[in-house]
């Protein structure tokens, strides 16, 4: 009860920002498919027909927006603008049909109900997932238990391995008085209680580089509306559904079973291993919520034909430190030229032909934003 409170008042805090002029600016987009847990958003524009479309998956407590958070600093349009197609996929608040969601629903059948509708809308059969924070780490699993048509897999600062020797949640995980909560009934998790626990495990990200960006921004009016704007977003969390949180505690955090192999997803155990596609990582620099020591092992372990790993210094003007990655002025201009060009290379040196989709009206559009 007081954490749901908690939440209603950060969004009180958020939509005053918004009305002061700090919210999010996105770009028109069109639903491509809604169902309980999820939506997707498509995006118009002038694309590659012969390029497979990207879907873009973020953390289940976050909103997606923070993907196409203002023109300037918007993942979305810097794909756009390379002439990719773009589905945002967006996750929603638990209801009383989704609160008993777990991992198996949001990496396996609610990604999957995405690259269907994806596939519908732009004739292909194949996307590429990119994924960041826990979004990162679904794509992952999910490109282990479906590899069949994932084209590639851009992993930003997601967790795969959890090595509690430099992992800055296995304190907190050491003493988890939220998962033995948990584990007594929960329905959903406050996505405030949640923010708490990164605090209290990483207060460094995700708490003192805040104030610290703050001051670094004050005397430039571009970050400083950047920062505003990301602030923003963070105050506009969701509640997780409790199954799916237990399951990310326990079978990934403590028993690390997608590392080994034993995480069973839908009626099959999947590892690494099942990972086919070409894989990319992104790692910002010196990162104790996804170590950079964590992300080298765990390319090594999938079975992937093409990896490599990119990492990020940061930004000033972000926030948060995790979120650089999508927002930063230096990783939209340096980073994202770098992610682009790879996927490309990435996708054109496989073998075989590039698939063209076939010649399809797009379904009509049922709600822009």
């Amino acid at each position: 009860m007081l954490f749901s409170a908690a939440d209603r008042l950060r969004r009180l805090q958020g939509a005053w920002l918004e009305a002061i002029g700090y919210g999010s600016e996105p770009a028109p987009s069109w639903i491509a498919a809604e169902m309980p847990g999820m939506l997707l958003r498509a995006f118009p524009g002038r694309t590659d027909p012969a390029f497979p479309p990207l879907i873009l998956i973020p953390a289940p407590i976050k909103r997606a927006y923070i993907y196409d958070l203002v023109s300037r600093a918007s993942v979305v349009r810097r794909c756009l603008a390379a002439g990719r197609s773009v589905f945002l996929l967006e996750w929603v608040e638990p209801d009383r049909m989704s609160a008993g969601f777990g991992l198996a629903d949001y990496a396996d059948r609610l990604i999957s109900a995405a690259r269907e509708a994806v596939g519908l809308a732009s004739g292909h059969s194949s996307a590429v997932l990119v994924g960041h924070s826990l979004g990162g780490t679904l794509a992952a699993i999910h490109a282990a238990r479906r590899p069949q048509g994932v084209a590639a897999l851009a992993l930003l600062e997601s967790p795969l391995v959890f090595d509690p020797t430099v992992d800055a949640f296995a304190p907190w995980l050491r003493v988890p008085p939220l998962a033995r909560r948990l584990f007594a009934g929960a329905s959903t998790v406050p996505g405030s209680e949640l923010s708490l626990a990164a605090v209290a495990a990483a207060p460094e990200a995700f708490l003192w580089h805040r104030w610290g960006d703050a001051c670094a921004s004050f005397g430039d009016p571009e970050r400083r509306d950047l920062h505003l704007r990301v602030l923003r977003w963070a105050l506009d969390e969701m509640a997780m559904p409790a199954p799916l949180l237990r399951d990310v505690l326990q079978s990934l955090y403590r028993e690390n079973r997608l590392r080994d192999g034993r995480l069973e997803i839908s009626g099959r155990m999947i590892g690494l291993s099942g990972i086919e596609a070409p894989v990319l990582a992104v790692v910002e620099r010196g990162s104790r919520v996804v170590p950079e020591a964590e992300v080298l092992p765990a390319l090594t372990a999938t079975s992937s034909p093409r990896r490599a790993v990119l990492t990020y210094d940061g930004d000033a003007g972000v926030a948060l430190s995790h979120v650089g990655v999508l927002v930063g002025q230096e990783a939209h201009r340096r980073l994202w030229p770098q992610i682009l060009d790879w996927l490309s290379e990435a996708i054109n040196s496989a073998p075989g032909p590039r698939p063209r989709p076939a010649r399809r009206t797009p379904p009509k559009p049922r709600n822009r934003r």
